[in-house]
Formats: structure tokens, C-alpha cells, sequence
């Protein structure tokens, strides 16, 4: 980017430049608003704040917000200060690996860092680090960086501290090994201590460092080690204990690495995870996080000697507890004393006592004024206006509710039949017993959510207590677990893939909804805008429940079903263990500039009109293909295997690839390594073989090269993607490299067993032809131009070089079609000579998944983020469990409509927050909603663009010649039949079906309590209201949506 080179350039002497324009024209009208309005208040008002908060709905584009302040910022700051360190903190990795791409308004060449803040002694002075770029964008977790409770911290960070301590300790020793490795084993640790020796330090942190820890503490360590090396299980006192001195060292550390950064611009990104920062705490009794406020506040109050200072920008679309209602328990939070707490931190120290003061008395005075409608309408108006005044100086919140007729925001409620069967209620009543008989608690509440709870109850107690009892397990518990021995999945029935019931009310209704539109055989989301026919209305789901054995079972149960229905037995598992190779499958592997071109699914739209089915799309290529080649071309490839009709055709045109300038790209989602190189190989010497089939009819040939062009996963990738990159030739061996990277992450889709169980796969010679058959009648073209353009604008790739543009794009693509499927564990109790016996075994996953962090689980957060992207993929997963990790600031919704409330949630807020995930940015409600009304704008475009941009185009274009801004809608909303579906599965008899109605009521009303104490005296006062009256009262909610 050109900015970042003029800031290269600074030390030769060039000036340094930076504009903001290309960031904030990739801003609707509302986030550009807010992002004036922001930077206005935190730089250049008359009296700016430093603090602010964005408090904008779930889903509207926070981190475009914050992106657009950032790069203001830089425009601002640049030159006027010695260096500009944007740092940005959230909750954990999985949201830091979102988002950190959006907020880098600086270009590839400065990488984001995502680091702890004590390794940045090793981060700073080295080539390239810290010390020598004017712009540095710091990605940190609070975990990492602030609240230091794993007192021994991370391998990096011990050898790092040892270094810097290594000459005034003066130890070598085994004994000083053992203090400072950890969990690091002996044959280990003198790797890191090699590795930390090679690395360049910061000099003035390590001198700052050693100034801080005095003589008598190197004494502690010195005595520790001594303690370590005389004795095989040392009893330390108390100050030499290894993990209070280590936990002692990294806050110092951490304090010094603080004043190393030189903060312009901190961002807090769902900040309410971790506001215990922000707040005040006792050191006597909370001292660990008296520590970690301290340190944040060393952070957010930096000011540095070039006369730069630290402005905090908050990012929360629920910034204190939004609602308390008087059912809640007490530990979760009171709104009203979070609300004026989180205000008086946004004032400040110094103004903030005095402006909550005022706050509250104007409060009162506004809820004075709501109980006395509609007489006190004036004075709530004047009441409303006041509040606004004091609230905008320090919070700005656009909500969606606006922007449609009915404020429903595009929501559909969808309550399902949720019935119990006799077997459902056999097996709450044998697990009962169980648990009765262990003393564990009562498993109703479980029952409800989850079938076959004894295989699924890992990390509960009743599991807890019958591992316990397995050495010594009570005649009559023995008993039971045999009664209830019906009520287990059996490793046979999944090895087998026999039918499995699923016994609970809310999985049955799941399942009904799950495999609709025959996704249970589907390997891919019908495209919203399909090549020919009409739009299905398929869509998937995402399922949050209270409970974590949930995920488990929804993950489990739904995925066999669905490799059942697939077809897979136990003969199918050994004969598909090995993948088909690239030689059997490499027709659909070549990637045809010729036949991308020729044959264009909207090209034939164009011209002959919408083909109502396949077979008509079919023919219409044909005519197009009988058109462009000569009589006696089709009469020579005709000699031709088929294997080699589209690498002969492209000879023939003169368009053959040069293969010494594709590049070679391993991804580890090709089902082995080299396969890239194997494909290359493959068809650069294809020709040269002697491959022929006799005499063919040229009718035959035209139709199989039809076919090669409407399914062939490589063909399909390079139309796509040359669609994105329309600035190079379709030939150019980056889009060529690229497609072959795409089409062998296909190939492992189609290895895997249930997709040759699904495609009835008999031949691995012949499989290629199933595989373009599938792909052709199941849409492939489609469906890669609509996920491509969706990659494209997720990755912010619009502004790259294409060949760059490309390679991400595949990269992204190879990695969600090529997932592998999860490993489900569950557990099958028996008894067996007295004894309990717990045998575990392993349920694929595919179809569902389930949403976790846990880092042991496959690869922790790597693992979580694909999965992640799979699901944002048209591929499978189609349902995805979570529980409420997955209820904030993660996005799920490029071909997700479908919210699944398992369990209904407390707080309205929370119903906000779990529809928050899918009702965002070009939702796929959404976008067939746009395809309903503008998908005819395509055929007027006579150019390689995608058709996503022209009918994306046309509505907003629409929306501005109604007199509309032209930006939530039709972005975030479009009328039409789709919907965002609210899922409520709620038993029969339940008392939740009492809950939701209020919850609904609340969820309606509950903004007009903002600030107030005791919101639900407020609530059911408005809710025995009309809508006329509710409607009135919704004219007095405080808007702090910017102009």
C-alpha cells in the first residue's frame, strides 16, 4: 500500500503521508457517521473525552467501526508523534483471529502482532519489530496480557526472564533448571534456553527489568535453586516457591512492557468480558485482580514525552448488564449499579463522580415522566433529550429495530412440535435411578435437553461419581446400569451405522428441521442465486443451549443419521480408507481456461434466459460449445479419451497451460502432502500418453465437455475466481495454481466415506464422472461465485494484487471444503465380575459440529477458528452446537437464518446476543431476499463481475432513489420471504412456555428502562399496553445514533 511505503521511507529522508480515504470508503453511512462523530469527541472536540464506547446492536459492524477510527487516527497522528501503536484487546484468540484482519489498515507488509505483553522485550528492537515501524497494530488478550493468573506463565516467558536474570544469578545447574522450567521436561528446557540466546532483547527493557528485581530477590532464587538441586521433592517456604517468585517476575515484567508500548489508540473489543479491569479492587481480598487492574490502568492512562497520550475506544453491543429482571440471582449483576459504573469510568476520573451524580438525578426524573403517559408526554420528550445530551458526550449505539415497518428487524418466529415418547420417559426414569442410587443431582433438567444423558455426561457429576464407584460399585447400581443398558448407544450401532432413535423431544424437532430440503444428501447449501430452476430455500442452523453435553449429542446423533441416510455401512469404512489419487480423479482436477470461458452459467442466462432445469442449462452449453469449435475439431477429439478432452481442447485452441509458471502451493487440507506437485506432473505429461477410445460421436463429445464445464471442481473455481480478479487472464498461472489447489480440496470432500457412500462410488477409474455429474446438477458454478465474492469481502481482499487476491481466496476455500470430520467421544457403562466398566469409542462428525475453546480439543483455537469458517462456508457443517461461548462477538452468518434456542435464555438481551451472531452484514436471509427482487440485474452486465456486486449495486441504488440512506438496508435487512428464524423448542407442559412470553414481551419494551433501577417494574407496566401506546412509547426510547 502506498501509505505504508512513504512510512518506510521516513528514515530516507521522504515524507511521510498516510490517507484514511480508501478504509472509510469501504463504510456504510451509519458506521461513517459514527466514526466522524467517534474521532471528533476523542481528538478534536473543544473539550474531547478519552474515553468512548460504540455501543452499536449485535452485528452491525463494530470492527468496521473501530477499522475507520484507526485509520483516522493514523492520518492524524502520523508525523505529529514518534511512533503510532494501536493496541486492541479481546477476550480470547477465537474473536482476535476474526477480526485482527478487518482493524489492519496498514497493509500486509506490517503484520498484526498477536503477542503477550511480556514477550515484547522480543518484539521490539529486532529487524522489522516494533522499534523501527512508525505504525504498529498489537493484538492482546487480557488472559495474556493482564490478568496474569497462571502464575509460571509460558515456556518463551521463563526462558526470556531467565536471560535477562541469567548473569546476576550466576547458576547453571540443575537445581536452577528445575525452578524456571515449568512443565517443560529436563531433556527439553535447553532447547528454549538455546533458543532465548538467539533471539535480540530489548537492551532498555532488560536493564529497566534487572533495576526493578533488587538483590534480594536474585537471593530468593539463588536459595530456591539450591533448595531444587539437593532435593528430589524440595518443601520451599513460601517466597521461593517457583511459581509465586515466577508469577512475581512476569508482573514486573509485564508493568516495565507496558511504559515499552506507546499507546495512541487502545481498543476494548467486548469489553464487558473482562470490565473487572476497569474497575477498582481490594488487594486483601481480590489480589490477583488488583494486580491486573492496576496493570491496565498503567496502559490506558499512558502518556509519553512526544506529547502522545492513550484514547480508549470501547466496543460492546451490551456494555453492562443490558436488563435485570427481580427472577434473576444476584451474582449475575444489577443493570443499574453496572450502568453507572461502566458511565462513571467513561467520564473519567475526574469528571466521572460528578456526572453520574447528575445522571441518576435526571434518571429519575425520566422514569417520572414514562409512568405518567401519556399525560407527562412533553416533559418525557424534554426529559429524553436531557439524558441524550449527557450520554452522547461519551456512548454512540445505531440499532437496526428502525430500519423495518414492524421493528421485528426480519425475525420469524418458528415454534416446532417438541413430543415426548414412552422411550423418552423409560430413559429419564432408568437414569434417575442412577443417579439417586451415586448421590449425584437430579438429571430432569438434562433429560430435557439431551438423549442417552450416560454417554454423553462427561465433565458432570453423575459421570464424576460412577467413575468413582467403578472399583467398588453397589449390587444395586450394577443392576440399574444393566436395566439401563437400553437406553446407551452401543460402539456397534455406530460401527454399523444402525439406526439410532434420538429419544429426546427437542432432537427429533432438530432433526426434522436439519435434514429438510434433503441437506441430510447434500454436500453443499443450494445457491441463493442458482444457475438454473428456482432458489431452494435451504438454510442452516445454529443451536445454543444451556447445557455442555448438548453439542455433543447434537454433533453425535445428527452426523450418524446423516452418514446413514448417506448410505455408509461397515463394508464401505475399509474399502473407502484410502483416498482415490490424483491420476483416477485427474479429470476433474484440470482446470480449463477454455472451457471456463466458453461455457459461463450467466452468459447462457443472458442469452437464452433461465433455464428451468439442468438438463435445458446442459443443452444451452452445448449449442454455445457447437458454436465456437470447428466440425473437424470435434471430429479429432472425438479419438480422444474423455479423461483428456478438456487438456485436448485447449491444445487445439492454442490455450494450453504453461505449466513451468504454475506454482506449486501445498495445503494441508489436500489429502497428502505433494499432491499438488503429483496433479501438476500429472497433466503437464497427460497428453503424451496414447489414451484413445475409438471413434466417438461428436454429439458425445460436445455433451461430455459440457458436462467437464458446468461440474468440473477446477473449472468451476477458475470461472469464479477469474470473476475477482478480472484484471489478469483466466490462463495466468497464479488463477491456474489457485484452482488446482481448489479442486484438490474438493477431491477431499469427495474421498471422504459418506460422500462416496452418497455418490454410490463402485469404480475409482471411473469416480471422476460421478464426481462432475454431481457437481454439475447440484450447482457447483453457483455456489462457488457466491461464496468466493463472500471470501473476497470477509478478507478485505478487494484492495490486493489479484494474484494476492487469489491465493487467499483459495487458501480459504481449500480449508473449510477439505475439513476433516470431528471425533465425538462418548462413554458405554457396563458391568462385568463385579465391577463397573466405562469403555469409550468415537462418533464422526460432519454434518453437526460443536462449537468449543477448549484448547485440548483438536488443536484448540486453530481447530475452533475452521470450524468457524466452515460453517460461514456453504460445506458442512449444516448445524452447529454451542453453548454461550458462541453467544458473543463471533460471527456465523453468511448461509446461516436459523437460530436454535435449545434453552430459552433468562435475559431478552441474551435472545439479542444468540441473533446477533446471524443477523449481520449480507445475512443469508438477506441475500435471497436481494436475489428475489434483483436478479435479473446481472444480465445487463456485460463484463466478468460478479453478479453479487451488481445485484448488491441495484438495491442500495433502489434504496437511495426511495429517499432511504441506503445502508442498514439493504445490508442488514431486506424485505422479502426470508427471514432470520427464531427456533423455540419448547416441551409440552413447560413452564417455559409462560417464560417466552414474557421474555418476548420484555424483549419488545425493555430499551424504554435503559439506566432505570428496577426495569422490570417499568416493563410490566408497558406491557399490558396496546401497540398504539407501545408505539408512542418507542418515540421516547433515547437514540444515541449518530447523525
Amino acid at each position: 500500500m502506498a501509505e505504508l511505503r512513504a512510512a518506510c521511507n521516513e528514515q530516507e529522508g521522504a515524507p511521510v503521508t498516510y490517507s484514511a480515504v480508501e478504509h472509510l470508503a469501504l463504510l456504510k453511512p451509519f458506521q461513517q457517521a459514527t466514526v466522524d462523530y467517534v474521532f471528533r469527541r476523542l481528538f478534536t472536540d473543544q473539550s474531547p473525552t478519552d474515553q468512548f464506547l460504540v455501543a452499536d446492536e449485535v452485528g452491525l459492524g463494530k470492527t468496521m467501526v473501530a477499522r475507520g477510527v484507526i485509520a483516522k487516527t493514523i492520518e492524524h497522528l502520523l508525523g505529529k508523534v514518534d511512533r503510532i501503536d494501536i493496541v486492541y484487546i479481546c477476550s480470547n484468540q477465537a474473536i482476535a483471529e476474526q477480526n485482527i484482519k478487518s482493524l489492519n489498515v496498514v497493509g500486509s507488509a506490517t503484520k498484526p502482532l498477536n503477542t503477550r505483553l511480556t514477550l515484547l522485550p522480543l518484539e521490539i528492537e529486532k529487524e522489522g519489530g516494533i522499534a523501527s515501524r512508525p505504525i504498529n497494530l498489537i493484538s492482546l488478550t487480557p488472559g495474556t496480557a493482564l490478568d496474569l493468573k497462571s502464575s509460571l506463565g509460558t515456556a518463551p516467558e521463563r526462558a526470556l526472564i531467565f536471560e535477562m536474570l541469567r548473569e546476576r544469578i550466576g547458576l547453571r545447574h540443575r537445581g536452577i533448571q528445575r525452578v524456571f522450567r515449568g512443565g517443560v521436561s529436563d531433556e527439553n528446557w535447553p532447547g528454549w534456553t538455546t533458543w532465548i540466546r538467539n533471539e535480540q532483547i530489548s537492551r532498555d527493557i532488560a536493564d529497566k527489568f534487572n533495576r526493578v528485581v533488587d538483590d534480594t530477590f536474585i537471593e530468593r532464587i539463588r536459595e530456591a535453586a539450591d533448595l531444587a538441586r539437593r532435593h528430589k521433592h524440595p518443601h520451599y517456604p513460601d517466597d521461593q516457591r517457583p511459581a509465586a517468585m515466577i508469577g512475581e517476575l512476569r508482573r514486573m515484567l509485564a508493568k516495565i512492557c507496558v511504559d515499552a508500548l506507546t499507546p495512541d489508540l487502545i481498543i476494548l473489543d467486548e469489553f464487558q468480558r473482562f470490565a473487572e479491569l476497569l474497575h477498582d479492587h481490594d488487594v486483601e481480598v481480590a489480589p490477583e485482580k488488583a494486580a491486573a487492574a492496576e496493570l491496565a490502568r498503567a496502559l490506558f492512562s499512558y502518556n509519553g514525552e512526544d506529547g502522545s497520550k492513550a484514547r480508549l475506544l470501547l466496543l460492546s453491543a451490551t456494555p453492562y448488564r443490558m436488563l435485570t429482571l427481580s427472577s434473576d440471582a444476584p451474582e449475575e449483576g444489577e443493570h443499574y449499579d453496572d450502568f453507572l459504573r461502566t458511565m462513571r469510568f467513561l467520564f473519567g476520573d475526574a469528571e466521572g463522580p460528578a456526572r453520574v451524580e447528575e445522571l441518576k438525578s435526571e434518571l429519575i426524573k425520566f422514569r417520572r415522566s414514562l409512568q405518567s403517559m401519556p399525560d407527562a408526554r412533553a416533559a418525557a420528550i424534554t426529559q429524553r433529550d436531557r439524558l441524550h445530551g449527557i450520554l452522547s458526550q461519551v456512548i454512540a449505539r445505531t440499532e437496526r429495530v428502525d430500519s423495518t415497518e414492524d421493528r421485528n428487524s426480519l425475525v420469524q418466529e418458528v415454534m416446532p412440535e417438541v413430543a415426548i415418547a414412552t422411550d423418552d420417559l423409560r430413559e429419564a426414569k432408568a437414569v434417575a435411578k442412577i443417579a439417586e442410587l451415586v448421590g449425584a443431582p437430579s438429571i430432569v433438567e438434562y433429560w430435557k435437553s439431551a438423549p442417552y444423558l450416560l454417554n454423553f455426561m462427561r465433565g458432570y457429576k453423575l459421570r464424576d461419581r460412577l467413575q468413582a464407584l467403578k472399583p467398588k460399585s453397589a449390587a444395586e447400581l450394577r443392576k440399574a446400569i444393566r436395566e439401563a443398558s437400553t437406553h446407551f448407544i452401543s460402539k456397534k450401532q455406530v460401527e454399523e451405522y444402525a439406526a439410532i432413535p434420538f429419544r429426546n423431544g427437542r432432537m427429533r424437532a432438530l432433526a426434522d428441521l436439519a435434514f429438510n430440503d434433503a441437506l441430510d444428501r447434500s454436500l453443499w447449501i443450494p445457491p441463493s442465486r442458482p444457475s438454473y430452476g428456482t432458489p431452494r430455500s435451504a438454510t442452516k442452523a445454529l443451536v445454543f443451549s444451556d447445557w455442555s453435553m448438548v453439542p455433543d449429542a447434537i454433533a453425535a446423533l445428527l452426523s450418524h443419521e446423516a452418514s446413514r441416510r448417506m448410505g455408509m455401512s461397515p463394508d464401505l469404512v475399509s474399502r473407502t480408507s484410502r483416498p482415490i489419487g490424483v491420476d483416477e480423479l485427474m479429470p476433474m482436477l484440470y482446470p480449463s481456461p477454455s472451457l471456463a470461458e466458453l461455457v459461463d452459467p450467466l452468459a447462457l442466462e443472458r442469452r437464452f434466459g433461465r433455464a428451468e432445469s439442468y438438463d435445458i442449462l446442459h443443452a444451452q452449453a452445448c449449442m454455445v460449445l457447437r458454436e465456437q469449435l470447428a466440425v473437424d475439431a470435434i471430429a479429432e477429439f472425438a479419438q480422444t479419451s474423455d479423461r483428456l478432452l478438456a487438456l485436448a481442447l485447449d491444445r487445439t485452441l492454442e490455450r494450453e497451460v504453461k505449466w513451468s509458471n504454475v506454482g506449486i502451493v501445498d495445503h494441508e487440507g489436500h489429502d497428502e502432502h505433494g499432491a499438488m506437485s503429483r496433479t501438476i506432473a500429472t497433466l503437464r505429461d497427460a497428453l503424451q500418453t496414447d489414451e484413445h477410445q475409438g471413434d466417438v460421436d461428436p454429439d458425445t463429445v460436445i455433451e461430455k465437455l459440457a458436462s467437464l464445464a458446468l461440474g468440473s471442481p477446477a473449472v468451476c473455481a477458475l470461472r469464479a475466481l477469474s470473476r475477482l480478479c478480472p484484471e489478469i487472464a483466466t490462463d495466468d498461472p497464479v488463477l491456474i495454481s489457485a484452482s488446482i489447489g481448489i479442486a484438490l480440496g474438493f477431491r477431499s470432500l469427495y474421498n471422504q466415506p459418506e460422500t462416496r457412500a452418497l455418490l454410490a462410488e463402485t469404480s475409482p477409474l471411473n469416480y471422476w464422472r460421478d464426481i462432475i455429474e454431481h457437481a454439475a446438477r447440484n450447482d457447483l458454478p453457483a455456489v462457488l461465485d457466491e461464496y468466493l465474492q463472500l471470501v473476497l469481502e470477509s478478507e478485505r481482499a478487494e484492495k490486493l494484487a489479484p494474484q494476492d487476491r487469489a491465493r487467499i481466496i483459495a487458501s480459504n476455500v481449500i480449508a473449510v471444503v477439505a475439513l476433516r470430520p470431528a471425533q465425538v467421544t462418548l462413554d458405554h457403562w457396563s458391568t462385568k465380575a463385579g465391577r463397573l466398566h466405562d469403555q469409550t469409542f468415537e462418533v464422526r462428525a460432519r454434518f453437526a459440529m460443536r462449537f468449543a475453546t477448549k484448547a485440548e480439543e483438536e488443536k484448540g483455537v486453530r481447530r475452533t477458528s475452521v470450524v468457524q469458517a466452515a460453517f460461514k462456508s456453504p460445506f458442512r457443517p449444516f448445524v452447529l452446537a454451542s453453548t454461550s461461548i458462541g453467544q458473543e462477538g463471533l460471527d456465523f452468518h453468511p448461509y446461516c437464518s436459523r437460530i436454535v434456542h435449545w434453552n430459552l435464555p433468562r435475559n431478552p438481551v441474551d435472545i439479542e446476543q444468540r441473533e446477533g451472531r446471524v443477523h449481520r452484514y449480507k445475512n443469508h436471509a438477506v441475500r435471497r431476499n436481494v436475489v428475489a427482487a434483483f436478479s435479473a440485474t446481472p444480465l445487463a452486465v456485460q463484463s466478468r463481475q460478479s453478479p453479487w456486486v451488481s445485484m448488491f449495486e441495484a438495491a442500495q441504488a433502489d434504496e437511495v432513489s426511495k429517499g432511504h440512506s441506503g445502508d442498514i438496508i439493504p445490508f442488514w435487512i431486506y424485505p422479502g420471504d426470508h427471514k432470520i428464524e427464531r427456533v423455540i423448542l419448547i416441551p409440552p407442559f413447560s413452564r417455559e412456555k409462560e417464560r417466552y412470553k414474557d421474555l418476548i414481551t420484555s424483549l419488545a419494551t425493555y430499551r424504554l428502562a435503559f439506566g432505570q433501577p428496577r426495569q422490570d417494574e417499568l416493563i410490566n407496566l408497558f406491557s399490558g399496553m396496546d401497540d398504539d401506546f407501545i408505539q408512542e412509547l418507542s418515540e421516547l426510547q433515547i437514540s444515541l445514533r449518530p447523525n
